[in-house]
């Protein structure tokens, strides 16, 4: 990793998360700071670039102070106790306040926009929708293909009952084996994902109903979705979540050829391919440079 930085703030429950700065271009610095957090099955590598080209890199060039998250149990990240205990809301109450709290404590900012792919953007409107001292440092979100619990396809039902029924077996999601990312999933955290997903909520195990939730989060948003992702984040479920949201800035778009781009990109080519350098990365520089110092 050329020029990155890197360093570990501790979860309350003392699992270490490892943050990586990407190196800042030439550009005039930008005083609010990025934290770009990956999805499921993934690491730091999806916005770090294997070969120094990812998105964190490009938007250190423009100015921004970009930080790379890894999640619990990836990448760098450490794992702590039994490994079933965890939840996916451990992701929004024990990782997300961490790394908010390590990035701003690294650059002394007040406040950041969290940008996240996936499950990445899911954790950013939950955290940021509990209303709290941290959350409210949550100063802009910007979501790519992170859809709302409103509805899950005749496909999509069976392939998820599969993914808890295969998860519960192994003890973990098989992602490599599958070929849906880098890493393997922990089984108590995919299996409240999908358990969510099945039913349509995502209400935590004190009753919290993150979804309904959303109504708080009132800071700008920048919702995206892949005009090809018919499968993990349809763009009608990625509208319904951002239209969750209570805040007047809040802008959707899909990235397809109806739009005007160069593919209908699917759920990670939406910003991990060659046109979403050309494309679709620009238009989420440009809606940060609008709002943000």
């Amino acid at each position: 990793m050329t020029g990155v930085a890197s360093l570990i703030t501790r979860a309350d429950d003392g699992v270490d998360l490892a943050l990586h700065r990407a190196p800042r271009g030439g550009a005039p610095a930008r005083a609010t700071p990025l934290l770009l957090v990956h999805g499921t099955f993934s690491n730091r590598n999806f916005f770090l670039g294997t070969s120094e080209r990812g998105l964190a890199r490009e938007l250190a060039r423009r100015g921004f102070d970009a930080w790379v998250a890894e999640l619990r149990g990836h990448g760098r990240s450490g794992e702590a106790g039994r490994r079933s205990a965890w939840q996916f809301e451990d992701w929004i109450r024990r990782d997300a306040p961490a790394l908010v709290r390590g990035v701003l404590e690294a650059t002394g900012a007040e406040r950041l926009v969290w940008l996240g792919h996936s499950a990445g953007g899911i954790i950013g409107i939950a955290f940021a929708g509990l209303g709290h001292d941290v959350s409210g440092k949550v100063a802009g979100l910007v979501m790519a293909g992170s859809p709302a619990p409103t509805g899950l396809g005749a496909l999509q039902v069976p392939l998820a009952a599969a993914g808890l029924i295969v998860t519960h077996v192994l003890g973990r999601f098989p992602a490599r084996l599958l070929g849906f990312g880098p890493e393997d999933e922990h089984a108590g955290i995919m299996e409240q994902w999908m358990r969510w997903n099945l039913s349509g909520r995502w209400h935590g195990d004190d009753g919290t109903d993150y979804f309904a939730n959303c109504a708080r989060v009132t800071v700008p948003v920048l919702a995206l979705a892949g005009g090809g992702d018919w499968m993990i984040a349809p763009p009608k479920l990625c509208k319904d979540l951002l239209d969750a949201t209570g805040g007047a800035d809040r802008t959707f778009v899909t990235c397809g050829r109806a739009q005007g781009f160069a593919e209908d990109f699917n759920h990670d080519r939406v910003l991990v391919s060659g046109p979403a350098r050309e494309q679709v990365w620009p238009l989420i520089a440009g809606w940060l440079e609008q709002r943000f110092a």
